[in-house]
């Protein structure tokens, strides 16, 4: 092989080595690039897998907080009315114990008929009481009593012989039984029910 062709062939060599070398740094150069690419969205996805997870833990951690808070809410507005409930029993039980005793009872009575007489238009009523309330007062002058002290034009009270279911009181009603005063403890304590509620409420567990 002559000098000029091994000149020829080395020059070849070295060119192609040299653009051999070129391609090689340029493909290093790119898989630095992807992998430095690659990392970078790893690392974002990575924060923000982070973010939503904290997130997320964060709103079951409220979750959970919100609902035991709401539990104990609950609870607590369950036992407080509770508490006023059974007041409210004691209360009953001490307005039957009251209305046992005759002679306390009978000035409540007498106030509840007239009260009821005043409240029916008519002139003739009829008063319906307690089986007990029946036995101890009918024939007695509590009806002629309640009658003169109601400020009524009513003339004329009969009694029932229907009795009533109640702890104590009066129904009182027009001749033909379509207007009715409910005079009675269980209608009394019905209408301030709410008004007790909220005054047990406030003693017991303060505003």
């Amino acid at each position: 092989m002559s000098s000029s062709l091994e000149k020829l062939v080395e020059d070849i060599i070295k060119e192609s080595q040299a653009k051999a070398e070129e391609v090689r740094k340029q493909g290093l150069s790119q898989v630095e690039e992807t992998i430095a690419h690659a990392k970078a969205e790893a690392i974002r996805e990575a924060d923000q897998i982070t973010r939503n997870v904290k997130a997320e833990a964060d709103a079951v951690r409220n979750r959970v907080v919100s609902q035991a808070r709401q539990k104990a809410r609950l609870a607590h507005l369950a036992e407080r009315n509770r508490i006023v409930r059974e007041v409210l029993k004691d209360v009953r039980t001490g307005l039957l114990e009251f209305a046992r005793d005759a002679r306390a009872y009978r000035p409540f009575l007498l106030k509840a008929i007239a009260l009821g007489v005043e409240a029916v238009p008519s002139e003739s009523v009829k008063v319906a009481l307690s089986e007990r309330d029946l036995e101890r007062f009918n024939g007695t002058k509590l009806f002629e009593d309640a009658l003169f002290t109601a400020q009524s034009r009513t003339r004329k009270v009969t009694v029932s012989e229907e009795p009533i279911q109640t702890i104590g009181g009066a129904v009182v009603m027009s001749e033909d039984g379509k207007i009715r005063a409910h005079c009675t403890f269980e209608a009394k304590l019905e209408l301030m029910e709410s008004q007790l509620l909220a005054e047990l409420a406030k003693i017991l567990f303060g505003p």
